[in-house]
């Protein structure tokens, strides 16, 4: 705890609280160009910010043929796929703002992303998963972050996971949205497996402020 401390003070102390434009140094978005606030952004540009997860990204990048990005952020994943890999299309889906998506993508000439701003699940005025147009004989990639949407979200697009079996990487946000979505991934026959934070978040945590907050990655059996 002391020493993530010192490093929120420092971090106040030298980084500037204003947005700039920079580029990640290391992990597998190694070269993305984003605009970002530096005091904000030191996992970010370090590759450290959900690094748990880049192993499965990797993997799915020599597979996927097309990408839905949930809650796509400020895009580092969709254009690390629109500039690193043959996938088409790339989705990009982020209801929340999408300002710094959209100048992030041009930072980085990954024009091809199709950007949209729709909340998905199976609630009313919300767009189904199943809607979205990819070609389902090929194998896909789903990311999915939506804050205690993604059991919604999964729901909605059960005819898509059944027939085209993509590759799922799924944050959850609770101890029962966990358990709920691994339940429901299973029964359309998929293995499914918690990727535990790495040893070294309790010195560099990722300051989230959910009691219960990690990944699952699910494949087809």
């Amino acid at each position: 705890m002391r020493a993530n401390r010192i490093l929120q003070w420092l971090k106040s102390a030298w980084l500037s609280d204003c947005e700039k434009t920079g580029t990640i140094w290391l992990g597998v978005f190694r070269g993305v160009k984003t605009i970002a606030v530096p005091r904000d952004s030191v996992q970010i540009r370090m590759g450290l910010w959900e690094r748990e997860t880049h192993k499965y990204i990797k993997q799915a990048a020599d597979v996927a043929r097309w990408v839905i990005d949930i809650g796509a952020g400020s895009g580092e994943l969709s254009i690390f796929f629109a500039t690193r890999t043959k996938a088409d299309p790339i989705i990009a889906i982020e209801p929340w703002g999408m300002r710094l998506l959209h100048q992030d993508i041009g930072l980085n000439s990954s024009g091809r992303i199709v950007v949209l701003d729709h909340y998905l699940g199976v609630e009313y005025n919300c767009v189904r998963l199943d809607s979205l147009d990819v070609p389902r004989h090929e194998q896909g990639f789903i990311k999915l972050d939506a804050d205690f949407a993604e059991l919604s979200i999964l729901k909605s697009g059960e005819r898509l996971l059944a027939e085209s079996k993509p590759l799922l990487l799924i944050e959850t946000h609770s101890a029962a949205l966990e358990h709920d979505c691994c339940a429901f991934l299973r029964r359309l026959g998929y293995r499914t497996k918690i990727i535990p934070n790495a040893w070294w978040r309790a010195i560099i945590p990722e300051q989230r402020p959910l009691d219960h907050n990690r990944w699952l990655w699910a494949e087809p059996l």
